[in-house]
């Protein structure tokens, strides 16, 4: 390792071709990466939720769907229905649709006495207001139409769309949503807006914003840069050259991307400003050691820059390899994206030292020596602050750690209030349109989440006997009680549907039929395929599909378990009852990455505990350094409790990846300190000189890193803003933690240093 500096000093022409040859395959490729318009990447490896949710689309048919949904003062007038019915007709032309569902191309039952026949609904669209009121009390009177199609007042009405499975084509939902705006676009006169909600279009809508977010943070990252090392250093020379390793670094990590097949999605969309913050920090380490005493000192600004780079090799080793091993330890989960993230962001912190010292030196020696080493004067700003702080420190250093404790045992406390949840509905600003569609649709007609209940009978036609269609009632009707269901629909719906009929009408009807004979015979009348998607051919099995309005993981998790209770209290005759649908890949994914953070979190400890041990040399203090580490992880959990902001999958990433960042700058201080200790300076000295000669540049990296992932809040992902918000005062705190708490607790083993 201490051989490198000499090394590029001595062939800075070899050591630039080799890295350039090194990185030319990778760069050549960074204009390829791709981005995905869907979010289906989000799964659970190896899930046996997953693959049996699957299997019940295979079939009852795919469950996704989106709603077109508007508002009239009164939706049955001759023109609002013609309309309706105009546009059902075009949206059942798209490509890519399977089936479309309104009230102007729906099934209704119409029947006498012990007699019944299935019509379309809206046969033709009357023109007399007595035929209008007709069909008005005949939809708002049908449990099938309302809430799905028609809201209880009669001014909403949805078109409900489902679109065909393209597993081989990311794109097509944008290109189906493309179709149906131009096809409302026909039609805007007759109505204030269209509302669009859906699985559908949530998808496209996380992948559409994360799409957006790449083209903000790159280029403000950009300017930031730029307008700190300006800031900092005040010279155009290590701007430039600062920038340039800066964009090979992220062009050679964007090149791993395209080569790996991995794409740029809401999860690794945070790497490019990652990794360009965590490059430029160690820039900064190099740029601030370029002092014109040591020039001064050196026969040739080659020694002089081997001597700047051999005191910041070893500690930049570490960070890398502290921070890769962070990323890393997020390989152990089962969510994709989440794995994808952990391997690219720790092939870019090898990029980032190989780049930092085998193309940054040469680059540096092209220029004039005299332009490019800077007084230490220039610091004079920091080195008061740093002053201050080392005399609060050395005076006060008990008082410190009281008041670190304290603040921790609140935080602490705080922590215990954090909400352990995901809600699709709040990943996105009150203000963006696709909430305000997804609020109109929940509020005026019924959610538009999802879940299923499968029920299996061991034998064909056992749905056809009056004992196990009351057992589909009975979770039916029990799962019509839960709060946030606003509809479900089964095969027994349309079975009393026909016995209403068969009944002439008569709403004391509205039962299932109380022998096989009588379920054999309204099957034959019925010659709708309505039910398909509800009951096999063979009725062995049967599914009740559940909409819902509650898109939190706790609020499904609490569903999901009541009625998990209630059918393992029940008697199902044989049955086998499961609940399966999206809620139960929500809930599942939600606790499968709370896992996963914590195996990763302690495997980080671990392997970087060991690095430090090893970096050090020395046990206590390896131990020790852990403090000011644990310290931000620990406030930040604090604020996240205070401030009511979940653990979701966003900010469950940031223990670990805060961990392997922050323990950077702990590795600098302590590197410089037993350095000082093995020299034969006391303990304080030690310290004092630590703080004063690594403090800037420690300071400086805290504030890029808090500026790089400041670049977060202007994201259109609210947890991206979470993340983003939090890591930038993580990286603050952590800068507290080495400056402040770190040399107190030194100080306080041993008084007589």
């Amino acid at each position: 390792m201490n051989r490198i500096p000499a090394l590029v000093t001595g062939r800075p022409l070899l050591c630039l071709l080799a890295v350039l040859l090194f990185v030319a395959p990778f760069v050549v490729q960074a204009p390829l990466v791709k981005t995905v318009d869907n979010v289906d990447y989000f799964v659970l490896e190896d899930d046996p939720d997953a693959a049996y949710y699957e299997e019940i689309k295979t079939i009852f048919g795919d469950d996704e769907f989106f709603v077109v949904a508007f508002q009239t003062s009164d939706i049955f007038t001759s023109e609002v229905l013609t309309k309706l019915q105009a546009i059902t007709n075009d949206l059942e032309q798209l490509p890519g649709v399977r089936d479309v569902q309104s009230l102007a191309n729906v099934d209704y039952i119409d029947g006498s006495q012990e007699y019944f026949e299935v019509r379309p609904f809206l046969q033709s669209i009357p023109a007399h207001p007595e035929a209008l009121a007709l069909l008005r009390r005949q939809a708002l009177g049908q449990p099938l139409y309302v809430p799905n199609l028609l809201s209880g007042d009669g001014r909403t009405t949805a078109i409900v769309v489902f679109p065909e499975k393209h597993p081989e084509d990311g794109g097509f939902r944008k290109d189906l949503l493309q179709e149906t705006q131009r096809i409302l676009g026909g039609h805007q006169e007759f109505v204030q807006r269209f509302h669009l909600a859906g699985w559908t279009v949530t998808n496209l809508s996380l992948s559409q914003y994360m799409k957006s977010d790449i083209a903000t943070f790159i280029p403000i990252t950009y300017l930031l840069i730029m307008g700190i090392l300006w800031l900092f250093f005040r010279n155009a020379r290590l701007t430039l050259i600062g920038l340039a390793n800066i964009s090979v670094c992220m062009a050679a990590t964007m090149g791993l991307f395209a080569l790996s097949g991995i794409t740029l999605n809401n999860v690794t969309t945070i790497v490019p400003p990652l990794i360009m913050a965590l490059v430029l920090a160690d820039t900064v380490h190099i740029f601030s050691h370029l002092d014109q005493k040591i020039l001064e000192q050196t026969p040739d600004r080659f020694t002089a820059l081997a001597k700047v780079l051999q005191r910041v090799i070893v500690p930049s080793f570490l960070t890398s390899l502290t921070t890769a091993v962070g990323f890393l330890s997020l390989a152990v989960s089962h969510i994709p994206p989440i794995k994808e993230f952990a391997y690219m962001a720790s092939a870019g912190m090898i990029f980032k030292f190989f780049l930092t010292f085998f193309l940054l030196p040469p680059l540096l020696l092209f220029c004039d020596p005299e332009k490019i080493f800077h007084a230490s004067e220039k610091k004079q700003g920091l080195n008061f602050l740093l002053g201050g702080i080392w005399r609060l420190v050395s005076m006060q250093g008990r008082w410190v750690i009281i008041a670190a404790t304290a603040l921790v045992a609140g935080c602490l406390w705080s922590a215990t209030h954090i909400k352990v949840e995901t809600n699709l509905l709040e990943y996105f600003k009150s203000s963006s349109p696709m909430r305000q569609d997804l609020d109109f649709v929940e509020t005026n007609l019924g959610g538009v989440g999802t879940l299923d209940i499968s029920l299996r009978a061991p034998t064909m036609d056992a749905f056809l006997e009056p004992r196990n269609l009351k057992i589909i009632d009975q979770v039916q009707q029990f799962i019509d009680t839960r709060p946030f269901v606003d509809a479900t629909i089964s095969f027994t719906d349309f079975l009393k549907d026909m016995n209403q009929a068969f009944h002439n009408g008569d709403t004391g009807q509205y039962i299932l039929p109380d022998s096989r004979e009588l379920v054999a015979q309204y099957l034959l009348l019925y010659d709708s395929e309505d039910i398909d998607d509800f009951m096999t051919s063979t009725y062995d099995h049967a599914r009740i599909a559940v909409r819902i309005s509650d898109h939190r993981s706790t609020g499904q998790a609490e569903l999901i378990s009541g009625i998990q209770d209630f059918i393992n209290a029940m008697e199902p005759h044989g049955l086998t009852v499961r609940i399966t649908g999206r809620a139960v890949h929500n809930v599942n994914t939600i606790k499968a990455l709370v896992d996963g953070q914590v195996y990763s979190l302690a495997i980080a400890v671990g392997v970087i505990s060991l690095i430090m041990f090893i970096g050090l040399r020395s046990l206590r203090i390896g131990l020790m350094s852990f403090i000011p580490n644990l310290f931000p992880i620990v406030l930040n959990f604090g604020i996240m409790g205070a401030l009511g902001i979940p653990l979701n999958t966003a900010t469950a990433l940031i223990s670990v990846v805060a961990l392997g960042i922050a323990v950077d700058d702990t590795i600098h201080f302590l590197t410089e300190y037993t350095t000082n200790r093995r020299l034969g300076m006391g303990r304080k000295a030690s310290l004092e000189r630590a703080t004063m000669e690594k403090g800037p540049a420690l300071t400086i990296t805290s504030i890029i890193l808090c500026a790089g992932f400041g670049v977060m809040i202007f994201s259109q992902f609210v947890p991206t803003i979470s993340f983003g918000a939090l890591s930038a005062v993580i990286m603050l705190t952590a800068l507290a933690g080495d400056i402040l708490l770190l040399p107190a607790l030194i100080l306080g083993m041993n008084r007589d240093g």
